[in-house]
């Protein structure tokens, strides 16, 4: 088994150095071994990275140590010209790496990436023992301090090798790969181009640095920089360098996501070798009264989602299918904004936020949930640190995506017990300092000075759920007409839960506390919603939650570990009503959806059809009679039709679009296999 490894190595090295600029990146995920608690014992299972724990849809039922093990060969040839990084994109929460026995570091903080320089570890041309030792339990000086949804624990984004040639693109202490090409000023006329490169390696090296733009549409090169620079006696040397770029081709959201290729090679005296690539996307982002959020100048209303880092069966193991799948389903519904929930989330969903154009809020963990005590801040200096340097990460590896628009500083904390004001108007200042070119914002649930600490401020709202009814939504929103001019206000949460498997008529007196959730309760609710959104253009945006169900840590009445307050279901396999009710809305993708579907409780024969659509008029048929069309008001219409006994079938027609649902009259709806069994019958 161990000589079998050792040759798939060897085998990926000789793959990944065809390229005579390329470092060596080499894939760790398959092949650890695992137990729970820090043992290592024959009991140890095999397992593939991404991995985590707790994710059984149970709710998290394990905080505590998840030990990895991994064995591998380090070929001879690496010795004396190599150096060698262990990459980890997340791990949950702390990180404590052991290589060949011998101590390495300790990463705190489950949301960002994060390296190790093993090479004075390593034992060349031998097997060597690679050991994490993750633990997910809650601690006071890391944040986040509570949560209301599943903490998963374990290496849950993957782990690679980067072998590089001695001198090199440096890596950062915050996780960042030593580059960084930023659009700093930014409008129609010109773009103000800044770029870094850290270097790494013997001092008294000399290094030539290439810096080249590529225009892909076009396929030419917009812009190229040639440069020496010498590595210093700490073992560093810094490539800057400031350019104009004329007219550029903006990223322009949904409608014109361009990015520009950005290619750095370097080329030491000795003859060392290092590549790095990546995408520019030249924008700029602001936000004003009058016009809410501005992207490139212009008015940019944002309809948002709230995604969470969590799928049934996985957790927060997600592969880049899932990621891709779920990026999907967001544009599909035809929102235009994320919002990435409870700490930074994986890279490479805002790459591809970045290539389809969707504007991004991405969080710092900083906020309070439902369980211990809801605290989410303590007044302590390793707690502070510890925030920090989450910050620090978070802007360092996060910046140069052109998709993310604003940093959310904190969310749903309470002003009493340690006063968390003073610190977090200085991470807001701090986050404008590093990245001037992206915004601040929280989520607020309170009234008072903390609403004046970000560039937007957001509430979370929840009337007709938690609390009151949802006209009174309306009522809170009318006070920002003519009042609070100095705030930048936007709804950073609204929803309420909707299951599936819960079907009734009579939606009456549902709230959070009741014991049944009911599918229709919640499109109506959004329906609600949606419509009172378009009399509030003051908000410079909205934001769902939330996009998908999710796993709960904290139980609430009536439902299960896992929170249904998504519009669609926790496996992805079933978009609710309420999706259809803002795809109708906000998508161009024409489409006709019978609502109700599912509903397996109706008595009589009486009946309200409603149908979702972005058509303009749609055309009801049941048993083969035509019912007439019907224009669609604010995407819905509906028709009272009366059932015959026994087997229904409904259609919804317009153009060549189709929908269809079969209803037993009295008894259930039938779909699929069993639809086909009963018109047999």
């Amino acid at each position: 088994m161990r000589f079998r490894f050792c040759i798939i190595l060897l085998a990926l090295v000789a793959v990944v150095t065809g390229d005579l600029y390329a470092r060596e990146v080499i894939n760790l995920n398959n092949g650890w071994r695992f137990s729970r608690e820090a043992s290592l014992d024959r009991n140890m299972v095999t397992v593939n990275l991404p991995h985590a724990w707790n994710s059984n849809d149970r709710g998290a039922t394990y905080f505590g140590t998840g030990s990895y093990l991994k064995e591998l060969v380090i070929p001879q040839s690496w010795a004396h010209e190599k150096r060698v990084y262990l990459r980890v994109g997340a791990a949950s929460n702390t990180a404590t790496l052991l290589v060949n026995g011998r101590y390495v570091g300790e990463h705190k903080g489950g949301f960002t990436s994060f390296t190790f320089d093993i090479t004075p570890y390593l034992n060349f041309g031998v097997y060597n023992s690679i050991l994490f030792m993750v633990n997910n339990s809650p601690q006071p000086d890391m944040i986040p301090l509570s949560v209301d949804r599943n903490f998963y624990g374990g290496l849950y984004r993957g782990c690679e090798l980067i072998v590089t040639d001695v001198n090199h693109i440096a890596f950062t202490d915050n996780g960042g790969d030593g580059m960084k090409v930023v659009a700093e000023s930014v409008d129609s006329q010109s773009a103000l181009i800044s770029a870094e490169v850290s270097i790494e390696g013997f001092m008294n090296t000399n290094v030539d640095v290439s810096l080249e733009i590529k225009d892909p549409a076009e396929a030419i090169v917009v812009h190229r920089i040639d440069s020496t620079v010498t590595i210093g006696y700490d073992g560093s040397a810094l490539f800057t360098t400031r350019f104009k770029m004329n007219y550029p081709r903006l990223w322009n959201g949904l409608k014109d996501p361009f990015m520009y290729q950005v290619t750095v090679k370097t080329k030491a005296s000795d003859g060392s070798l290092d590549s790095l690539s990546s995408n520019l996307g030249i924008r700029s982002v602001g936000v004003d009264r009058e016009n809410g959020f501005l992207l490139n100048g212009a008015p940019y209303k944002l309809r948002g989602v709230i995604l969470n880092q969590d799928r049934s069966g996985v957790g927060s193991a997600l592969s880049y299918r899932d990621m891709e799948e779920d990026i999907h389903i967001i544009l599909e519904m035809g929102a235009n904004a994320v919002r990435f929930a409870d700490g930074p989330h994986n890279e490479y969903i805002y790459s591809l936020c970045d290539k389809y154009g969707l504007i991004v809020w991405s969080d710092l963990p900083l906020r309070s949930g439902e369980n211990q005590g809801g605290k989410g801040f303590i007044d302590s200096y390793m707690l502070k640190d510890n925030v920090l340097k989450q910050m620090d990460e978070m802007l360092e590896q996060l910046e140069e995506h052109p998709s993310i628009a604003m940093w959310g500083i904190f969310s749903n904390l309470r002003s009493g017990g340690d006063d968390p004001k003073v610190f977090l108007g200085q991470l807001s200042e701090y986050a404008k300092e590093v990245t001037p070119n992206i915004l601040t914002v929280s989520t607020s649930i309170e009234d008072g000075k903390i609403n004046y600490i970000t560039d937007m401020v957001s509430w979370a709202q929840y009337f007709g759920w938690t609390s009151g009814s949802a006209e009174d939504f309306l009522r809170w929103a009318e006070q920002f007409k003519n009042g609070w001019t100095d705030l930048m206000p936007g709804v950073g949460e609204y929803g309420a839960s909707g299951d599936i498997t819960v079907q009734c008529d009579n939606v009456e007196n549902i709230n959070s506390l009741s014991e049944k959730k009911p599918e229709k309760f919640q499109a109506l609710l959004h329906e609600k919603y949606a419509d009172m959104m378009e009399l509030t253009p003051y908000f410079w945006g909205t934001f769902i939650n939330s996009m998908f169900d999710y796993g709960r840590a904290v139980s609430v009445a009536g439902e299960s570990s896992v929170g249904k307050m998504g519009l669609v279901s926790f496996d992805r396999h079933t978009r609710k009503d309420a999706f259809y009710v803002y795809k109708a809305l906000w998508s161009n993708e024409p489409f006709v959806h019978i609502a109700d579907r599912r509903n397996d409780n109706v008595t009589g024969y009486a009946r309200t059809i409603k149908v979702y659509s972005n058509r303009e008029n749609v055309e009801l048929i049941v048993n083969d009679v035509s019912l007439g069309s019907k224009r669609t008001e604010r995407g819905r219409a509906s028709w009272d039709v009366t059932l015959k006994p026994g087997l229904n079938t409904i259609e919804a027609i317009s153009g060549t679009l189709f929908d269809e649902i079969t209803i037993n009259a009295g008894s259930d709806i039938l779909t699929g296999t069993e639809r086909d069994v009963a018109k047999k019958k």
